[in-house]
């Protein structure tokens, strides 16, 4: 249902969760940054940024032609980003 993406080998741009958050939001396909699901608890790991800073999770809960279409987004911004 959900899948995790390692966004390391992206172009800059688009590397940093966040970033590919907002270009993927601007071509209508929602995503969710990686460090949302970073666990720190009682905030012990100051100063260091999150560990999942370059992953995204995608849902594959929406029918299939709306998966496709993201899909197809996604691949045009990829294709812009290089």
């Amino acid at each position: 249902f959900y899948a995790w993406g390692n966004l390391s080998g992206l172009p800059p741009s688009i590397r940093n969760s966040d970033d590919f958050f907002r270009a993927a939001l601007d071509r209508k396909v929602i995503c969710v940054p990686g460090h949302f699901f970073d666990v720190n608890p009682g905030k012990r790991r100051t100063g260091r940024p999150s560990r999942f800073i370059e992953h995204v999770r995608f849902s594959f809960g929406p029918p299939m032609p709306v998966l496709e279409e993201a899909l197809d987004r996604l691949r045009a911004m990829l294709a812009e980003a290089t």
